[in-house]
């Protein structure tokens, strides 16, 4: 009996055996496991991780470029950027976002991609991985590529931000070779995984021609620059709103307090986040050569994208914006509370309404918010303004001043049509003299301002100061005259160690701690500097000559 009972164990055992060693080489790979996702399943997590560490990177930026402000706080991360000084806390979080959330996933799904056949899935995964490596080079001018996913590499060395361009520009070609691909018969549709275009391939394949206009534009200082590619480019980018790249948050329910779902822009400010005097100056054209005239209009996104509060009569009123070259910023604003028994605030500094949206018990609105950081509001990745806008600077540099006022005007457009400003009232602003009426009054300025608007909340909007040299003349001193960012000075309460002269300016951030506190010594190879207060003032190389 006890023989018959161990062949008949030996028997099952080669059994059970045999039928792991046949699943194991007969994987399908249409069907996808906990060890083997497939790409449909991947490609969701991916492009939402992306854009966490994409949107997150711009709330960062945009505390640079002095849109946004916050409360006093001599050791909070937004009050810190706001003096142009990025620690730690501001750094790390785009890195990791990037190296550990997403990139280390994109190889997995474009071999999951191959394996099937589905080119879509292969072209979206090479232009993310683009993507990811070209705005993390503009952030930090250094960072691993060519060794970051070697497993067998524990401190991969930095590759300076020119190297790493000249190889994303290759994978966007490729990207666009991919997506033009006949998809295998039995391939998913990009459909199952697109949470940005929905599987619409022709809106990815512009997505591709427009980060190639984006990334060549930022090359305006070298000898390079290539006004024509960046034409080329833009003929097959987004040109309107309906082909632009927007992640659309959805919120878990009108009621809901989880953050879980709500857009980024909602998660990345707070009660303690306000405007600045700047950024509303550049949407009420109040700033030096704006354009003005006997039929003004007032900006109709001004509602949208400042702040409002009610009073305690009903009416309602807009923030005040936080003015970075005043004393104020010394010690302020400082934060406020509401108190629902007396109808009043506890600090005059209640002028400057937080950003994110509020309403007391009473029904009291405490602050609108704004169209950017609503808990279900859009993330403008890559718009048709956008891409207008960039042509508007390259028609002006060829002196084609017509051209560069339609495109001027169209950017603007596009901007409006996706925030759902009525088609009656863009029109009227349109024709309004606070938007330039003639080709031959349109500046640099003019242009780059209302890109500036377009662009809130955009990583973008501190590439394009730098690369204008913010207001800054050729010696690099604030100069209204011939500067392009009117208004834009050296704060009040700049961080003096990192900017000891009035020419310096933020040009780059401080290195995330994970490179800081495990990889120092390739660090220190591409950045010697990079432990030095003045290294975040040091150009990265598409910012110098």
């Amino acid at each position: 009996m006890k023989k018959i009972i161990f062949i008949l164990g030996a028997v099952a055992t080669l059994s059970f055996s045999s039928c792991d060693k046949w699943l194991d080489v007969n994987d399908n790979p249409n069907s996808g496991t906990a060890e083997k996702p497939r790409a449909e399943q991947r490609l969701p997590s991916i492009l939402a991780q992306f854009a966490d560490g994409y949107e997150s990177a711009g709330t960062r930026a945009v505390h640079v470029t002095h849109q946004l402000a916050n409360t006093y706080g001599a050791s909070t991360r937004n009050y810190l950027l706001t003096r142009w000084y990025s620690d730690a806390a501001a750094a790390n979080w785009p890195w990791q976002a990037w190296y550990v959330n997403t990139a280390v996933n994109l190889a997995p799904m474009i071999t999951a991609a191959e394996e099937v056949g589905a080119h879509h899935y292969v072209g979206v995964g090479k232009i993310i991985r683009a993507w990811g490596f070209g705005y993390l080079a503009d952030y930090y001018g250094v960072l691993p590529f060519q060794e970051f996913d070697n497993k067998d590499i524990l401190t991969p060395k930095f590759d300076d931000a020119e190297y790493v361009y000249s190889e994303i520009l290759k994978l966007l070609d490729e990207a666009i070779v991919d997506l033009q691909k006949e998809q295998a018969e039995f391939a998913p549709a990009l459909a199952l995984g697109d949470t940005y275009n929905k599987g619409n391939v022709e809106n990815w394949i512009k997505l591709a021609y427009g980060l190639k206009a984006r990334f060549l534009s930022h090359l305006n200082k070298k000898s390079t620059y290539d006004p024509d590619a960046i034409l080329a480019a833009l003929e097959n980018a987004p040109q309107t709103a309906a082909e632009s790249t927007i992640y659309q948050y959805v919120d878990q329910s009108s009621t809901t307090t989880s953050t879980a779902q709500s857009a980024l822009q909602y998660v990345n400010t707070s009660a303690a986040t306000r405007v600045s005097k700047l950024y509303i100056d550049y949407i009420l054209n109040r700033y030096t050569g704006a354009p003005s005239g006997a039929n003004n209009m007032q900006d109709p996104r001004f509602a949208l994208l400042v702040p409002h509060s009610q009073e305690g009569d009903g009416t309602m009123r807009a923030s005040v914006g936080v003015d970075f070259s005043s004393e104020k910023v010394l010690t302020g604003p400082s934060a406020y509370a509401y108190d629902a028994k007396t109808n009043k605030f506890d600090s005059a500094d209640s002028v400057y309404v937080q950003l994110r949206e509020a309403k007391a018990a009473n029904g009291r609105i405490l602050s609108t918010g704004t169209w950017y950081n609503h808990k279900n509001s859009k993330g403008l990745l890559l718009t048709g303004s956008e891409m207008k806008f960039i042509e508007a600077e390259v028609r002006l540099r060829k002196n084609q001043n017509d051209l560069a006022w339609t495109a001027y005007k169209d950017g603007i457009k596009i901007h409006m049509e996706i925030m759902g400003i009525p088609a009656n009232t863009i029109s009227a602003f349109l024709a309004s003299t606070s938007v330039v009426q003639s080709a031959g009054t349109l500046t640099m300025s003019h242009v780059m301002i209302q890109k500036y608007i377009a662009l809130s909340y955009s990583p973008e909007q501190w590439v394009d100061m730098r690369r204008m040299n913010y207001s800054a003349d050729e010696n690099g001193n604030y100069n209204e005259t011939t500067g392009i960012y009117k208004g834009y000075k050296r704060p009040a309460h700049v961080y003096e160690q990192s900017y000891p002269s009035a020419t310096d300016w933020p040009r780059r951030f401080a290195m995330a701690s994970y490179e800081l506190n495990f990889n120092s010594a390739q660090l220190r190879l591409a950045a010697p500097n990079y432990d030095l207060p003045t290294y975040i003032n040091e150009p990265v190389w598409w910012d110098k000559p």
